[in-house]
């Protein structure tokens, strides 16, 4: 079958707010990286915004804008009621403590900039979802303009190569422009009280300085959340950069989840401190936008949030340890994002990576727990899976704790197992399942490892 094209629609429109129905999912696109917390200004005073949005470094878009900070390929518009925004994590050291240089670096001992965390986001109302694809930073593409090299090396030649860069290898444009450097990403998470986030074993690593002890659940400060979305010298991955990604994702999920329910936790003045000193926008995108967008979103959970990596596998060339694209499964899964197709398994999971518990959605049933149920439930939002919001009572000839999967591959009932070992996996074809896996806590559940 021919590659499909974009859904007809009947004209372009600019960017509408995203308070209008047709981008309510921007909020979640924003939250792709910890600036999402800039939608916490749902109790911002118009004088604030106004305030923050003279400090925020904005770039100039469209063909005609000229000079290194300007991004004339980034395409101002969106389609009707589809957007694609580009956003980046940036490796610059600037803005960082002495304390902090002397765990992260800076710009003496790190020269140039590198886009250290690579992510395209399609906020789909048409077909009610926003796609999170991330791109691994060793990607092996063509820079326009450069040649042939890692991805994440166009950041070196202006944020406009990257904006080309990452346009030309999904096939999709870029109509909105997000980056925020190490100092805004610890500065936000610290404006919100950390990030809830359990994990499956130890994890430390002592280049990225991160250093989780041992299975079980932290509250991570920004130090610490930067140390654990960068780590690439954890014991046990196999493929550092791909780990990285699947942790990237869970720490995401986990984001979300926080942001969705700490209500009034919102530290004001450290969030516009952050946002005035360590965020870039492109000039199209507005805190009221963001604000008004919170307010709407208020209600919304996990639903509709999929993420997924640009399928690919490690090569060495000329010496040089890259990934590139498999194909044709990458080509595929773009095409399904542009296109708006069901996007099937394909870069949910990456080689020799465990799939990410972002990518594994689950359904807890109340076997008579007597309340443990919930402590299941909310333990497994914290580790970043996809969790049905709702707890509903196991049928009559459930009675005992079990993780149950139906369908599919056994991998999902495998992770939720890493997190939940003292419940068994149990494979039941004709259990009628409409998520990954179903956890059935019983009154026999004993606690949760770690806590």
């Amino acid at each position: 079958m021919g590659e499909r094209t974009d859904p007809p629609r009947p004209q372009q429109q600019p960017s509408r707010a995203p308070g209008h129905p047709r981008a309510r999912r921007l909020f979640l696109a924003i939250a792709t990286i910890v600036a999402l917390i800039l939608a916490g200004g749902s109790a911002f005073s118009i004088h604030t915004i106004n305030r923050v949005e003279k400090q925020v470094n904005k770039l100039p878009v469209g063909p005609s804008c000229r000079g290194a900070s300007c991004l004339p390929d980034v395409q101002p518009t969106c389609f009707v009621n589809i957007c694609d925004f580009l956003v980046l994590g940036s490796d610059s050291r600037a803005g960082l403590t002495k304390k902090e240089q002397l765990q992260f670096g800076n710009s003496t001992t790190v020269a140039g900039q590198r886009s250290d965390t690579i992510i395209f986001v399609r906020v789909d109302s048409v077909h009610n979802r926003t796609v999170v694809l991330s791109i691994p930073r060793d990607l092996l593409v063509n820079i326009p303009g450069h040649g042939m090299g890692k991805i994440n090396t166009a950041f070196d030649y202006g944020p406009n190569t990257v904006v080309r860069t990452v346009s030309t290898l999904v096939g999709m444009p870029i109509n909105h422009y997000i980056e925020v450097n190490f100092s805004g990403f610890m500065n936000l998470v610290n404006a919100i009280g950390g990030i809830p986030i359990c994990v499956d074993m130890a994890l430390r690593d002592t280049l990225a300085g991160l250093n989780l002890p041992h299975k079980g659940c932290y509250n991570l400060n920004g130090g610490e959340a930067l140390a654990f979305v960068r780590a690439r010298h954890i014991q046990g991955d196999i493929i550092p950069d791909f780990s990285r990604i699947a942790r990237q994702q869970q720490f995401i999920r986990a984001v979300i989840q926080k942001v969705q329910s700490v209500g009034e936790i919102f530290r004001l003045p450290k969030l516009i401190e952050a946002v005035q000193s360590n965020l870039v926008i492109d000039k199209n995108l507005n805190l009221y936008s963001l604000q008004d967008l919170t307010r709407k979103l208020s209600g919304l959970g996990q639903n509709g949030v999929i993420f997924r990596a640009a399928p690919a596998t490690p090569v060495v060339v000329g010496g040089v340890d890259y990934v590139q694209l498999v194909q044709p499964q990458a080509s595929q899964l773009f095409q399904r994002i542009r296109t708006g197709e069901r996007l099937g398994s394909i870069g949910v999971e990456l080689p020799g990576t465990q799939i990410s518990p972002a990518n594994v959605s689950v359904q807890v049933l109340d076997a008579n727990s007597n309340g443990k149920a919930q402590l299941v439930l909310q333990f497994l939002q914290r580790a970043g899976f996809d969790v049905a919001p709702t707890i509903i009572a196991a049928p009559a000839s459930l009675t005992k704790s079990e993780i149950l999967w139906a369908r599919g591959s056994s991998n999902p009932a495998r992770v939720v197992g890493s997190y939940i070992s003292s419940v068994r996996i149990v494979h039941v074809p004709t259990f009628a399942q409409s998520v990954d896996v179903t956890v059935v806590v019983g009154p026999d559940f004993k606690s949760i490892e770690g806590q």
